[in-house]
């Protein structure tokens, strides 16, 4: 067994948005930590993620603020996103299929995913690193993120479906 740490500076989670159902409106969440857990012969077994909600930036202060309210997040009270694995699915030597829990402001939902996982490597610095790739779609009504307003063609100002992207990259814990 062994542990490994969600490397923040080489991680991305990455959002986008309809905005009055036109265009995508996209943003990260500039800190994403959390560890991996991995069985004898390499294979995924646990992943506890967690998502700084005071890390969201879309390149628009007025709009970073609004999502950290009340109306959205309410960072203040939720301060986080947590994902935590129930099951992962081996499907060929790089791709999984991960289950789990993902709570935001206070609601936990059940989600499943695919994702691709590298093949471990050495790095320059003495470090066993891999990377993953994965994304999936949330409602975000599911949890309890319900503003908006409608337009007068039906549009809404904020849509509903969440697409996200994590691209992550994971560091082996030395043993102890």
């Amino acid at each position: 067994m062994a542990n490994w740490t969600i490397d923040t500076a080489h991680t991305e989670t990455a959002f986008s948005v309809k905005h009055m159902g036109l265009s995508n409106v996209r943003g990260n969440f500039q800190t994403t930590k959390g560890t991996v857990t991995t069985d004898d012969s390499g294979k995924i077994t646990a992943i506890d993620a967690i998502i700084e909600i005071g890390s969201i930036t879309t390149r628009n202060a007025d709009r970073d603020n609004h999502l950290k309210s009340a109306d959205f997040f309410d960072a203040e009270e939720f301060p986080e996103i947590h994902f935590v694995s129930t099951s992962i699915t081996n499907k060929d030597a790089e791709e999984y299929t991960i289950k789990g829990d993902l709570t935001i402001k206070g609601v936990t939902k059940s989600i499943s995913f695919d994702a691709e996982i590298g093949e471990p490597i050495n790095d320059p610095y003495g470090l066993k690193r891999s990377g993953a790739s994965l994304s999936f779609s949330i409602d975000r009504r599911d949890y309890g993120l319900t503003w908006s307003q409608a337009l007068a063609n039906g549009n809404l100002v904020v849509g509903n479906k969440i697409k996200i992207n994590v691209d992550a990259e994971i560091t082996q814990n030395p043993a102890a």
